[in-house]
């Protein structure tokens, strides 16, 4: 990203919202954050296109007020929401020459997976590495600087996303005025925000959304399971509304300033006043039966995650359950959780100075990703704001062809980090000093694929500009 800032998009179901962070020691530093209610979103899909761009653009400006930035660049995240997880492998062989392996075997084996065709109507948005295996020989999580001679495998994990929800959210944000660097999903950014203790034990994070309550399942270091249930804040106060016969306003209003998810602790002395709707003299309960309401939508909830999660033969949560999102600011909610499971609950709220929010979480988490995936390709090597990178800016980019919307992002993501200014006028002793031979081509490389991705081959490429091709194809798209 330009000056080494992420910015990641985040549409939901209630608002807009923009994180810009950047790379601080072993976190993140967040410099600025926008967010717009709006109705163009709903459980996770655009309802409304113009009402959905003009919330992105809204929040565009006021975090480039806050940041003192120009935004262009975003990384986008999809939700949960009608996506797959699959698990596959991949293989480079270097036929008995001694290959040291760097960011760019790397992307290549990534990239292999990414251009794979797994449906016609899914698209692959977020390749993400559990492990890689050296020579057949050892495992190790980063492969980087080590010496191969005969192969390096990685043990991946794939999220595939519907192809429509897909394609309407990029287009959206394309005609936004956005270039998308790239897309990851929700399933693989709530890594970030487990301990290492949490996501090798086997630990739940949930996170509830207005419309959606989003989970996934992490265990032995990685994602292993994601679902969604369409019910969230939104739910309870539907619910409180219905049961109170009031505006889903005032039903809203209550929620937030006198709501309390565990009934045996909701304060005794509170009174809510709730307006009827046909007109009747207001009613006045007592913040109890307000709680009793509260109590019993969010454990039908939290059963509706259980009973999925037993469907898919997950019963090991030693690691214990996250709570994130809009709603896990409601007072109480931790205690219900423990009451219902044996297992540890937390609720997750940032740390980081101006997004000390809950509903922060999955952008903030987005921009990690984002980080993570430069430091593991080798696009990030520097500290903060320094500009002295390893590239000449004339090496040739070779033009690759594509048939997926999804063409090598990696390799757009380099470039973009690895960019300097460079004088004019520079003049060049032999036609010899202006290219850098790549020290992997004197190698062969074979492709071994024992995957699970219906042995579909991988994707023919056609040429492409890889300068805002996102923005570019979506709109060819939708002309």
């Amino acid at each position: 990203m330009k000056e080494q800032y992420y910015v990641a998009l985040d549409v939901g179901s209630s608002s807009v919202k923009i994180v810009i962070g950047e790379k601080f020691h072993d976190g993140v530093n967040i410099i600025g954050t926008g967010q717009t209610f709006t109705d163009g979103v709903s459980k996770g899909m655009i309802r409304d296109f113009d009402l959905a761009k003009s919330g992105i653009i809204d929040t565009v400006k006021k975090a480039e007020l806050i940041a003192n930035i120009d935004i262009d660049e975003v990384f986008l995240k999809v939700p949960i929401t009608n996506s797959d997880v699959i698990f596959t492998t991949e293989t480079l062989r270097f036929s008995g020459k001694d290959t040291e392996i760097d960011g760019e075997l790397i992307e290549e084996l990534l990239e292999n997976i990414r251009f794979k065709e797994i449906s016609t109507d899914q698209e692959i948005v977020t390749v993400f590495p559990v492990s890689f295996v050296v020579d057949d020989l050892h495992e190790v999580e980063d492969p980087k600087g080590i010496i191969a001679r005969e192969s390096l495998t990685v043990k991946a994990g794939i999220i595939a996303v519907d192809r429509t929800l897909f394609l309407n959210m990029g287009n959206c944000a394309a005609e936004a005025g956005l270039d998308i660097v790239d897309v990851t999903s929700d399933a693989y950014n709530y890594s970030h925000i487990l301990t290492e203790a949490e996501i090798e034990l086997g630990a739940v994070v949930m996170d509830i959304g207005a419309d959606l309550t989003q989970y996934a399942y992490y265990k032995d270091g990685s994602l292993k399971y994601a679902g969604v249930i369409p019910a969230g804040g939104n739910t309870i106060t539907e619910v409180i509304a219905r049961e109170f016969n009031t505006d889903f306003h005032y039903a809203n209003r209550a929620k937030e300033q006198y709501g309390h998810a565990f009934y045996e602790r909701a304060p005794e002395g509170e009174r809510v006043v709730f307006p009827q709707n046909n007109g009747d003299k207001d009613v006045e309960v007592s913040a109890k039966d307000l709680s009793d309401v509260i109590e019993v939508t969010l454990e039908d909830m939290f059963m509706e995650i259980f009973r999925e999660l037993g469907e898919a033969n997950i019963d090991d949560i030693s690691g214990g359950f996250v709570i994130t999102g809009g709603t896990a600011n409601m007072r109480g909610i931790r205690d219900l959780l423990l009451d219902i499971v044996s297992e540890k609950v937390r609720v997750h709220i940032p740390t980081q100075m101006g997004a000390r929010k809950p509903e922060f979480t999955s952008a903030i988490a987005t921009v990690e990703s984002g980080i993570r995936f430069d430091e593991l390709l080798d696009y990030v090597t520097i500290d903060n704001h320094e500009d002295d990178y390893d590239r000449d800016d004339n090496e040739p980019i070779v033009e690759e062809e594509k048939q997926s919307i999804f063409p090598s992002l990696f390799r757009e993501r380099k470039e973009k980090n690895q960019s300097v200014e460079v004088e004019e006028d520079v003049e060049y002793e032999s036609d010899d000093d202006r290219y850098e031979e790549d020290e992997h081509d004197d190698y062969e490389r074979e492709i071994v694929e024992t995957s699970d991705v219906k042995n579909a081959p991988p994707k023919e490429k056609e040429k492409s500009d890889f300068g805002g091709f996102m923005k570019k194809v979506f709109k060819n798209l939708f002309e």
